[in-house]
């Protein structure tokens, strides 16, 4: 049964027989009923549709986020959302492959859409009280910035499906600011984004990506931890907020040369001797990629590894920022239907062949072939 909310010359929704009513896009529509093909899909169907999938599957956890801070544009006399753009964007830019599997190139996803310039990330560290500490220089400055402009930081975690925002960090004129993550955030591996916001929310900046951090259980802190600012005031640190992490050794081989001389010259300032040692540093995606292909191509040429792999072909990886959270089955349907297609294409051609030299047309066929 179709629902008629405005009358007889409204929009309908539902289904009468064949008939189906439905909005999409602000726009309404009747359509027919669809029929089930029994036709088999081609496999460039089966890869559209798993693209679609994951693509969706994706965006599905930014959507609300996503909608506040991407305006809505006309394409047509179609109004786009913000989530609907960010699909539209994956589809065409975001995807990757991955040991024949299609993945979700995660610094492609654009988060925020804005005209308000964003502040240069320098750094973004894990302290040892569990907090992160980011850290930024206003270079970029024109008439719609201004000092009171707070920062927001987007954070998703691969490993437990979840996205989160961050609101008011801290202001632009502060340069650097700390925040935490969720409590339940002990593990996993995070992703970064930044943007900025006009104090009375009328404007904001695209999303900037920042990189990638892997979190490991461990010991938590107890008991409360004074830090110092910049301007010498005091604030209670809470000791108690979630285990301490620290990166897994595929993101952990950083310059430790560059890492001295940062620690030495934070430790220059009383409030450094305060919040130096990091746990971690957020690093940018392709160093995490080329860290974790090293380690890899490291271990598979290990002596005992060598031994179990006779045919010494390396076991499949996906590197790191490479994002698969759908069913797998519409691959495997894709890779079957190749293996059927290709299967009867060698049948034709043996069928074809001749038998015996009964089966050639002439002497003259016979030496060409």
């Amino acid at each position: 049964m179709a629902e008629i909310k405005q009358g007889i010359l409204g929009p309908v929704n539902g289904k009468v027989g064949t008939v189906v009513g439905a909005t999409w896009r602000g726009i309404n529509y009747i359509r027919a009923k669809p029929r089930k093909s029994r036709k088999k899909p081609s496999m460039k169907q089966l890869l559209q549709w798993d693209k679609m999938s994951l693509v969706s599957t994706f965006a599905s956890k930014f959507r609300d986020f996503v909608n506040a801070n991407c305006p809505p544009v006309v394409k047509g006399k179609k109004w786009i959302a913000g989530k609907e753009q960010m699909i539209s964007r994956l589809m065409t830019q975001g995807i990757g492959l991955s040991n024949g599997e299609q993945h979700i190139k995660v610094e492609e996803a654009l988060l925020s859409i804005g005209n308000l310039a964003p502040a240069v990330i320098k750094k973004i560290n894990r302290l040892k009280t569990g907090k992160f500490k980011v850290q930024w220089e206003n270079g970029l400055v024109n008439a719609l910035t201004l000092n009171t402009d707070q920062l927001t930081m987007m954070l998703y975690n691969e490993t437990l499906d979840q996205f989160t925002a961050i609101s008011n960090v801290g202001n632009r004129v502060d340069k650097y600011a700390h925040f935490s993550i969720p409590t339940d955030w002990d593990k996993g591996t995070v992703y970064f984004w930044s943007m900025w916001k006009a104090a009375d929310g009328s404007v904001n900046s695209t999303s900037c990506f920042h990189g990638i951090i892997e979190l490991e259980s461990g010991e938590q802190e107890t008991g409360k931890e004074e830090l110092e600012t910049e301007n010498g005031e005091k604030i209670a640190g809470n000791g108690t907020q979630g285990a301490e992490n620290t990166i897994s050794h595929n993101l952990n081989k950083v310059d430790t040369q560059h890492f001295t001389d940062h620690t030495r010259q934070e430790n220059e300032n009383p409030q450094a001797e305060k919040e130096n040692l990091q746990m971690a540093e957020v690093i940018p995606i392709e160093q995490a990629r080329e860290i974790a292909l090293n380690q890899h191509l490291e271990e598979e040429n290990t002596p005992t590894l060598k031994q179990n792999n006779k045919e010494g072909a390396l076991k499949k990886w996906t590197p790191p920022g490479y994002i698969r959270k759908v069913n797998k089955e519409i691959i495997k349907q894709a890779k079957a239907s190749e293996n059927e297609l290709l299967t009867d294409q060698m049948s034709e051609k043996l069928s074809n062949e001749p038998r015996s030299i009964l089966e050639f047309n002439s002497i003259t066929e016979e030496q060409r072939e």
